[in-house]
């Protein structure tokens, strides 16, 4: 066969399995179960790189089986998947993440732990990782992996800047206080509100442990500072971490509503609401 034709066979196979992969995993995303099958079905019949036992089909039969209703089936393709392209970073990330919604925590840390060994530059496995750990009451293993987490972020920017301004973060922070009705606003006092790029390394080593948190409130609360029976040993302040806030969402107008939200989060925190209060009123 002629070897430019024989490549352009190559790319147009290749590219009809990233178009069914893709699209088949839109449909999943959106719930479509017929479009799910239909896309499986197309990579099924496709020859070298395609068919039954490819990474793209064995990723879309686990979400076809998961959509269905058979769980456990699903986890079963999953691990398969695993078992067979174990270098693949997501179809880790995947199985952890249904292992856990089963509530199967401890063998999610295991396929993380695996995982980690396989591709130990891999943040998004060690935070993966953290979490589970947390979830399992695991927290050695936790302050292990996040300690990974903040290694690997720390001197390292977002990979897709939202470029969002100091002054402009700022603004934003200024007009969400400016929203407050006007006891809360009083209610502030001097509390300062500072901007960072990212967390310090001794968040790792706390009770908090997450190296992504958005925002920390630290210091006494509104009730504390008011209390004759407690001196605070510091003001209390505000911090904002830009880069997380960044890495969290995926447009400036999508990170300027999330400062808004971490600022009147870390308020309710100074305030003496805890997470479930937060969550309740739409601030989690």
């Amino acid at each position: 066969m002629d070897r430019s034709k024989w490549l352009n066979r190559r790319l147009t196979r290749e590219h009809a399995l990233e178009v069914h992969f893709q699209l088949g995993l839109r449909a999943y995303d959106e719930g479509d179960l017929y479009g799910l099958k239909r896309h499986r079905a197309a990579l099924a019949l496709l020859p070298r790189g395609g068919g039954h036992d490819s990474l793209e089909f064995l990723a879309l039969d686990w979400r076809t089986l998961w959509l269905e209703g058979q769980r456990p089936e699903a986890v079963e393709v999953a691990r398969e998947l695993v078992l067979r392209f174990p270098d693949d970073a997501d179809a880790v990330l995947e199985l952890a993440q249904i292992l856990v919604d089963l509530e199967q925590t401890d063998e999610a840390i295991e396929v993380l732990v695996r995982g980690t060994a396989d591709n130990p530059a891999d943040v998004e496995l060690w935070y993966e990782l953290g979490l589970a750990a947390e979830r399992g009451e695991r927290y050695d293993l936790r302050k292990t992996a996040f300690g990974h987490v903040w290694r690997l972020e720390h001197d390292v920017q977002p990979t897709h800047r939202l470029w969002l301004s100091e002054q402009r973060f700022m603004t934003i922070v200024e007009e969400t206080l400016a929203r407050l009705p006007p006891p809360a606003r009083a209610a502030l006092g001097n509390v300062a509100i500072l901007v960072e790029d990212y967390p310090e390394s001794w968040i790792v080593d706390s009770e908090i442990g997450d190296p992504r948190i958005l925002g920390l409130f630290d210091g006494p609360t509104r009730a504390e500072e008011q209390s004759i029976s407690v001196v605070p040993q510091q003001p209390s302040r505000i911090t904002l971490y830009r880069y997380n806030i960044e890495r969290s969402c995926r447009s400036a107008e999508e990170a300027e509503e999330q400062i808004g939200i971490t600022v009147l989060h870390e308020i309710g925190h100074y305030l003496g609401l805890d997470e479930d209060a937060l969550h309740a009123r739409g601030l989690g």
